[in-house]
């Protein structure tokens, strides 16, 4: 009786142990339920670029697969897919990218985890030489549609053989007349060996420089006397011509009706001419004829007939077919082609003048 009464004392212990125990029990089963179900603040950094996040997952694999990240084999997760997620927890994914670098004559695609130009040269196994540039630089940040640029610079000394030319050198020598030459020492081609300094920029030259010449051989000049003696033979035909009162002008001999100094010379052109472009009289002159460069002048009729030839000291032959206005006494105006010319042409004073007459010599 007595143990009967000990086991219904116990069990009515048990049973309010157990009471209290739920009552302690569910709430927090339930508190735990709805804090599972609340979202958890991630800090999530996706290539450099950090957000706050809300969710709902409870793995860093769940995370993605929410945000419909795919991650390769490639790339870089911290923490790992499997991790369970807690409030405030950070989640950093770099993914590979692909760069192209263009380099040596060909594009290489390179995967990398870099994000500057170094790192990616590096990945890449791409060594630089000490004169290579590179854009963008070193340090310069990159993008997922970056491209990079290797220019491979090279600079050496090349030696190259080249001929010198030989001037000829003239001088005058009295001892013979003019016309007259005679080799004072023959001419020989020198060679030297020139040094330049080539810069190419992917196997294409870009500059050349010469550092010097190492002489091999000298030029030697070549040297001609020149005579500069009048002959015997024309001293005496000049004094000749000069006795007959002949003139020699022009490769021609020939005795002037007169002999004019001090003369002024202009120039004109058909424009020049006081008549318009179109005109019956446009670039005709007094005596009717067409002007003619290199032919006609207009004269003083009282100084120099029309339709006379002249000889003008630096200027040639010349024929009397036209007049001027402005043309009196010892002036002559020259036709030229255009009206450039007769600018250029400008005015020559104090010329020589030799009146032929009718028939040009």
């Amino acid at each position: 009786m007595e143990l009967r009464t000990i086991w219904e004392r116990q069990k009515k212990r048990a049973i309010a142990i157990l009471g209290c125990l739920a009552l302690v029990l569910v709430p927090m089963i339930g508190y735990l339920s709805a804090q599972a179900k609340q979202p958890k603040q991630v800090t999530f950094t996706l290539d450099g670029v950090t957000k706050k996040v809300a969710t709902k997952a409870k793995t860093v694999k769940e995370f993605l697969e929410e945000r419909q990240i795919a991650v390769t084999d490639n790339d870089n997760l911290q923490p790992e897919a499997d991790t369970k997620i807690s409030d405030g927890i950070n989640i950093t994914l770099h993914t590979r990218w692909a760069i192209p670098v263009h380099v040596d004559g060909q594009t290489k695609l390179v995967q990398t985890l870099s994000r500057d130009v170094a790192g990616v040269l590096k990945d890449a196994g791409i060594t630089l030489g000490k004169q290579d540039r590179v854009e963008p630089a070193l340090t310069a940040s990159l993008s997922k549609d970056s491209t990079i640029f290797v220019t491979r610079v090279s600079e050496q000394i090349v030696k190259v053989e080249e001929r010198v030319p030989y001037q000829e050198i003239r001088k005058g020598d009295a001892s013979l007349t003019k016309g007259q030459t005679r080799v004072l020492q023959s001419g020989q081609e020198g060679k030297v060996i020139a040094h330049y300094r080539l810069v190419t920029e992917n196997g294409k030259q870009v500059s050349r420089e010469l550092v010097k010449r190492d002489v091999i051989t000298p030029k030697k000049d070549r040297i001609v006397a020149v005579g500069t003696a009048a002959s015997v033979q024309a001293d005496t035909s000049k004094r000749v011509v000069a006795a007959a009162g002949l003139v020699s002008r022009g490769g021609k001999v020939f005795r002037p009706k007169k002999v004019l100094n001090g003369v002024t010379l202009t120039a004109y052109s058909p424009a020049g001419g006081g008549k318009p472009v179109g005109s019956p009289g446009y670039g005709r002159t007094a005596t009717g004829v067409k002007a003619e460069a290199g032919h006609t002048i207009a004269v003083d009729p009282k100084v120099i007939p029309l339709g006379w030839w002249v000889y003008i000291d630096g200027i040639g032959y010349r024929r009397a077919e036209d007049t001027g206005g402005a043309i009196k006494g010892h002036k002559i105006d020259v036709f030229v082609s255009t009206e450039a010319e007769a600018i250029r042409f400008g005015r020559k004073r104090n010329r020589t003048v030799y009146i032929i007459g009718p028939h040009k010599p």
